[in-house]
């Protein structure tokens, strides 16, 4: 077998059944012998970021190692940025790089490519010889998935042809979660602050939720009588739950807000406890109160704001234990839930002067409660970065966190979007991906991909929250008083677009239009682009 079907076949043994990239005469055989000899799925993106965004949202929604290939020199450098933004979201995923033959020193597309993927944070793992190729592919996949970061995998040209042998339907080693135990003296001081609690909130982030500590948690919130939240990435963590007061910190919806200022402890589990989270910069949602946090990092203790307690141990252990030190001490649960217990809460509609649904263009709120009514409630979605993105964080249902994602959180950057949900789409191929994006974010990198929803079939949603504009920009200009026309774009009409893409396009003016949403979405046959017109002076950051 030579070494380029040896790494196909090494995928298909750890049952990677899916892999995106961008092929080149680098990847070209190894990507074909996936395809063909191996039978995995590939997925065709049209530039090497999207398909690094692919395998990050691939590897959140399934639970499991993402998977890209793309070309050298220029084509690993097209996703430097991406990968920035994978290694801060944590995502464990493996990208398969080919690269130059050492002796082809004059080659155009030579170069250091260490040298460019280790400032992003992310793994370098280098093939050592034709013969150790496929265990060494083994171990990048393992590594991505213990350290819960990217790995690119740098797999030289020289060595694609040679033979080796593999044994076909070798035993691969399963890495198990180790539920850690709290230390019993710092479980005594959180239980004893948690005790002491009068108005206590049950905080959740992605450890949490990676943990599968749901019901513990639940359990736990009962015991105090506290209300559930979410950090922003573990949204959907406790849907359905009549306690659960939605995302914590800065896109907390007004019912939560008015939780987190009343309340007197939080305790943290499985989240870092951003500015994010906090509220920054003078951090109000933790002001005045206890907190206790919890996570399998002793380095994440207190990293971001001072904590009470600090308990080194596993979600949902920590949370049994707790449940049951303070059933021992005879702890009452408070009533404090109950002042926020209800199903999701409607938002008022925020609007800056002028009246949404007037000169053809519709108000931002609005038209994210009409999608949520539209859409099919199982469904994955993401929302881009962007002036817009606090209205689907705050208005859109998810179901789990596994069907939720907000790439804009790793780099702080437009246009991954749309990407990200063609990943969250092939994981979870029962439900439709909807990727929120804005005007600028989805002509910078959603684009192209739409197409490459088309080209694979997938069942894709995209909502273009069209102000015409560079949103966050235009806020920038007007709130010193500067003209804002350099933030302002003319784009073609969208719709049109879609069409010409392979998919179909609609166009919302009006509200009369909001209520056909639920009609075009049950009706779609193809990747689907709506086009919601916002004027620029009206939208609410």
């Amino acid at each position: 077998m030579k070494v380029y079907a040896a790494l196909a076949a090494t995928l298909t043994d750890h049952d990677v059944t899916t892999m995106f990239g961008l092929v080149g005469d680098g990847n070209l055989f190894f990507a074909e012998s996936y395809r063909a000899d191996e039978g995995g799925r590939y997925i065709a993106a049209a530039h090497e970021a999207g398909a690094i965004l692919m395998a990050a949202g691939y590897a959140f929604a399934r639970r499991r190692v993402g998977v890209a290939t793309v070309q050298q020199g220029p084509g690993l450098a097209n996703t430097l940025g991406t990968l920035y933004s994978a290694v801060r979201e944590r995502a464990p995923i493996v990208v398969i790089a080919a690269d130059i033959a050492a002796v082809r020193r004059g080659h155009a597309q030579k170069a250091d490519q260490s040298a460019m993927v280790l400032p992003t944070g992310a793994i370098f793992d280098q093939v050592r010889s034709a013969r150790t190729a496929a265990a060494d592919l083994a171990r990048a996949l393992r590594t991505a998935w213990i350290e819960r970061r990217p790995v690119v995998f740098n797999a030289s040209a020289e060595f694609s042809f040679e033979e080796v042998e593999y044994p076909r339907g070798a035993e691969t080693e399963v890495v198990t979660a180790q539920a850690m135990a709290p230390d019993p003296v710092a479980m005594d001081t959180a239980v004893g602050v948690l005790a002491s609690a009068n108005r206590p909130i049950v905080l959740a982030g992605m450890g949490a939720s990676w943990s599968q500590a749901v019901a513990p948690l639940q359990r736990l919130a009962r015991a105090l009588g506290a209300p559930l939240a979410t950090t922003l990435p573990a949204k959907g963590l406790f849907s359905g739950d009549p306690d659960d007061i939605g995302v914590f910190g800065s896109f907390s919806s007004q019912r939560a807000v008015e939780a987190i200022m009343a309340a007197d402890c939080v305790v943290a589990v499985g989240a870092s406890l951003n500015e994010y989270t906090g509220g920054a910069p003078d951090f109000p949602y933790f002001k005045g109160k206890r907190l206790v946090q919890c996570d399998t990092n002793p380095a994440a203790l207190g990293a971001w704001y001072p904590v009470d307690a600090g308990v080194v141990a596993d979600a949902g252990v920590f949370a049994d234990t707790a449940v049951a030190w303070l059933a021992e001490a005879g702890h009452v649960a408070s009533s404090f839930h109950a002042r926020y217990a209800a199903g999701r809460p409607d938002e008022p509609i925020m609007r800056r002067g002028g009246s949404g649904g007037l000169g053809g263009f519709v108000d931002l709120s609005e038209a994210m409660d009409a999608l949520n009514k539209a859409l099919p409630p199982d469904r994955s979605v993401v929302s881009d970065g962007g002036r817009f993105m606090g209205a689907p964080v705050k208005r859109l249902d998810v179901p789990r966190p596994e069907q939720w994602s907000f790439p804009g959180r790793g780099f702080g950057a437009i246009g991954n979007g749309l990407a990200t949900a063609i990943g969250l789409a092939c994981a979870r191929p029962e439900a439709p991906a909807v990727a929120v994006v804005g005007d600028g974010g989805f002509m910078l990198g959603g684009l192209t991909e739409f197409n490459t929803a088309v080209r694979h079939g997938i069942d894709l949603i995209t909502v273009v929250c069209n102000d015409n504009s560079y949103g966050a920009e235009y806020e920038h200009l007007r709130n010193r008083g500067h003209d804002v026309s350099i933030s302002l774009l003319s784009w073609p009409d969208l719709a049109p677009v879609a069409d010409a893409l392979g998919g179909s396009g609609f166009t919302v003016r009006s509200p009369a239009d909001l209520k056909q949403l639920e009609t075009v979405i049950a009706e779609r046959d193809r990747p689907l682009l709506i086009d919601v017109k916002l004027d620029p002076a009206t939208v609410v950051a």
